[in-house]
């Protein structure tokens, strides 16, 4: 080995496949620092897809920038092999899938562009031509160019719906089947005949709030798995009571039960685009622990009593009995807010259906106090928060409403925004208490969520990008970095503040779980948040670190159902930690493919000159080829070249008319600039061009939206704001794109639709709950 103290933290680059010396992505390596004047620069350039995959030293380039070289090596020796199901299909060209097919020995092409062909032995081949299959590596010899696998099974016709989104799964090692009959076998029953039952016993440990305490939820629209519910109230000494009322999953879910031990293998609800994958059994995650209303269930609860100026001076933890008493989704919570009370807000309250003249005129103002009570009380706590140093940063939330019942639309021009807001600032004030609970009661032992100092090069294209505006990002601290991005605003363009605070999101670390007992304590703070410490309590429906959290929590406050010495000890739970992560970012990939497999599938047949296919789009990365563009109208990032394969350069005329010609593309801080032999044309950071959008189909691997450089100047014809509008056509995406595929698959069957469409769109994977992902995950996954 070559000593030249590389710093620990930086990346290696690893040229080409003969460096890679027969490893695969998830290898556990051994590297070998090459001499440094041998030392090579990635790319600037904008690379398909198939250029960084393995059949030859594709991705190698030559020193161009020195500022850039990174410490350069190859693989001498691989610790441990991390296999698993890859999913494949075969080749359309005989001669990419050579092999001796007498044999069944064949070529398949890895769905992941990471991962090198795979010879399998199979006599199937006629058979699974369109089909995504399984295939698993069984060796690599050492004069092989590629490794030896064998067929697991088909996951069905390549393009079906279906077949695509399990191989998502499967991509990213998401196991989701039915819950097993003796899991099931564990859970209360509740059904007409068998209806769950409260104990008195069980009551009598609990502080009772069902007459005292005016509760309720609001969520998203279409939410069935009620994680978390809320109180607000004056009390007779003139302060104010806060409450946080969570789900009380530990009750039912029992350490080292076979439900537990399944929630944690899974450690997280997968949410995709048009269905979801319960982390719990539904009896739990949509019925005995979703807190709906007019009904009693078993909650955990934080109370706390504030100042008048938002002051702690008392909390209170424990085990409680709550009864909510209105079910409401954001948009109505902001319409009782702003003072619209009519008959339509009415019928969407189904609590006040039978309610008429003076008495619901006193449920509504009773209601309308105490959201309009809990949205100062966190606008107080958010104030006192940012004053530390949180940020506000920006991601595009795709909401999915599927259900064939009416609901209130555009009540309000805000999209409800100030209310999510407040809902999140009281989960992020409830899991910064319970955090500092149980740290203080296991100081060696508890699970909290830590946010590591973002790189300071990492900020980069964000500084690039306010800079050609005039605007100076400071990243010095977390509060800096609010009040610079504060500063960051176009009164032109809307736009530009949103978009510098999603690059912002993108140059953070990952927040992750850890045990205290394994992490020095001035690591434990929550940068994005401006946290001492933090953890997840909000959600135990959906994910098992809230689980667990509860535990630690009830075990500190001296539950009877809670022993301290059961709680796992400081290795086991950095082992669950390091789990939980990986299951985290799983999902949060597996969601994001998902959407983008329902953007291609939306575009695809569609005419290049149709209307959606024509967009607006803003530049906010330069590269040696081209420029990086995000789409406001569909939340779509995408490069657009500005010169081809053949090295020729784009010119746009006068007319919009795009000729590609020999020229010269040359790359600045903050713009690109194209001289060809008809003239000269830049293209700057921030700056509005059309795009058109069209299909680049694959067989073997994950289709994509090519972007292709309409004009250079802007096409703005919606004046909405970037996230509501994303968000609207992602989920019209969604639902016309679930239609299409139930309707196919219906037909494909010879069904009649009939009267049973509802029925029929379940029996077929299409899930009727929304896709949704939590307000306060928006604020953390940075």
């Amino acid at each position: 080995m070559i000593d030249l103290t590389v710093d620990s933290g930086s990346d290696i680059l690893i040229p080409g496949m003969v460096a890679r010396n027969r490893a695969v992505h998830g290898d556990l390596v051994v590297i070998e620092i090459i001499a440094k004047s041998d030392w090579l620069s990635p790319s600037g350039n904008i690379h398909e897809p198939s250029v960084e995959i393995g059949d030859g030293d594709k991705i190698k380039t030559p020193k161009t920038n020195t500022s850039s070289i990174l410490p350069t090596g190859k693989v001498v020796g691989i610790l441990q092999r991390n296999w698993r199901e890859y999913v494949a299909c075969f080749s359309q060209d005989e001669e990419t899938g050579r092999g001796d097919k007498k044999a069944g020995k064949v070529l398949v092409i890895p769905w992941d562009y990471r991962i090198p062909k795979i010879r399998i032995s199979t006599r199937q081949i006629d058979s699974l031509q369109d089909h995504r299959i399984l295939v698993r590596i069984d060796s690599w010899e050492v004069d092989s160019m590629y490794p030896n696998g064998h067929f697991v099974r088909s996951l069905g016709k390549i393009g079906d719906l279906e077949t695509e989104v399990a191989s998502i799964l499967v991509e990213n090692d998401l196991r989701v089947p039915p819950f097993s009959e003796a899991q099931l076998k564990e859970l209360p029953i509740d059904t007409e005949q068998y209806p769950w039952k409260m104990t008195d016993e069980e009551i009598e440990c609990r502080r009772d709030l069902r007459e005292s305490h005016l509760i309720f939820s609001i969520d998203p629209k279409g939410c069935e798995d009620v994680d978390d519910t809320l109180s607000v109230r004056r009390l007779s000494n003139g302060n104010l009571e806060l409450g946080v009322h969570i789900a009380d999953v530990t009750y039912f879910v029992r350490p080292g039960s076979l439900t537990d031990i399944e929630a944690q293998n899974r450690s997280t609800t997968v949410y995709l685009a048009d269905r979801r994958y319960d982390m719990l059994p539904a009896v739990l995650s949509s019925n005995l622990c979703s807190l709906i209303s007019g009904v009693d269930r078993y909650a955990v609860s934080v109370i706390w009593e504030l100042t008048s100026d938002y002051e702690v001076i008392n909390t209170w933890y424990g085990r409680t009995v709550i009864r909510s008493q209105y079910k409401l989704f954001y948009e109505l919570a902001q319409a009782v807010h702003d003072g619209i009370v009519d008959a339509e807000i009415v019928r969407n309250i189904p609590e006040l259906h039978n309610l008429w003249g003076e008495e619901l005129e006193i449920r509504l103002n009773e209601l309308k106090d105490s959201i309009d009570m809990l949205m100062m009380v966190a606008r107080g706590l958010k104030t006192r928060r940012v004053a530390s140093g949180a940020l506000e940063l920006e991601s595009v939330e795709v909401q999915v409403q599927l259900s064939e019942t009416k609901s209130v639309e555009n009540l309000n021009p805000k999209q409800s925004l100030e209310i999510h807001d407040t809902i999140a600032e009281c989960m992020i004030f409830a899991n910064h208490w319970v955090a500092k609970k149980i740290t203080e009661t296991f100081p060696n032992k508890a699970l909290l969520r830590h946010h590591p100092l973002p790189k300071d090069e990492q900020f980069g294209n964000l500084r690039s990008c306010a800079a050609s505006l005039g605007f100076k990002i400071n990243t010095n601290s977390n509060k800096q970095l609010a009040e610079s991005l504060d500063l960051c605003v176009d009164d032109n363009d809307p736009v530009v503040n949103k978009l510098l605070r999603s690059l912002a999101t993108q140059a953070m670390s990952n927040a992750a779980y850890f045990c205290t007992g394994c992490l020095a304590r001035d690591q434990f703070f929550h940068y994005g948040l401006a946290l001492d410490v933090y953890t997840h309590f909000t959600s135990p429906i959906r994910r098992y670190a809230d689980v667990i959290v509860h535990r630690q929590l009830l075990a500190a406050v001296g539950n009877k159902h809670e022993v301290k010495s059961k709680l796992p000890t400081s290795t086991h739970l950095d082992e669950i930690s390091q789990h939980i992560n990986k299951k985290h970012r799983s999902s949060q990939y597996a969601q994001r493919e998902s959407q983008e497999l329902f953007q291609c599938l939306y575009f695809r047949g569609r005419g290049t000159e149709d209307e959606n296919c024509i967009v607006d789009a803003v530049i906010f990365q330069l590269r040696d080829n081209g420029v990086f563009t995000f789409i406001p109208r569909y939340g779509i990032k995408g490069p657009v070249y500005l010169r081809n394969k053949d090295g020729l350069v784009v010119h746009i005329s006068n007319e919009d008319d795009i000729e590609w010609t020999g020229g010269d593309l040359i790359k600045h801080d903050t713009y690109v600039e194209v001289n060809s032999i008809l003239g000269q044309q830049k293209y700057h950071l921030l700056q509005h061009i059309t795009v058109k959008l069209s299909l680049q189909d694959s067989w073997a691997h994950a289709s994509s939206l090519r972007l292709e450089l309409y004009s250079n100047k802007p096409q703005r014809k919606e004046q909405d704001s970037m996230n509501d509008v994303a968000k609207q056509q992602k989920a019209s995406m969604i639902e016309e794109v679930s239609m299409e595929a139930v309707e196919k698959r219906l037909q494909l069957e010879s069904y009649d639709l009939g009267d049973n469409f509802t029925s029929l769109k379940q029996q077929y994977g299409q899930s009727t709950n929304s896709m949704y992902t939590l307000f306060e995950e928006l604020k953390e996954n940075s």
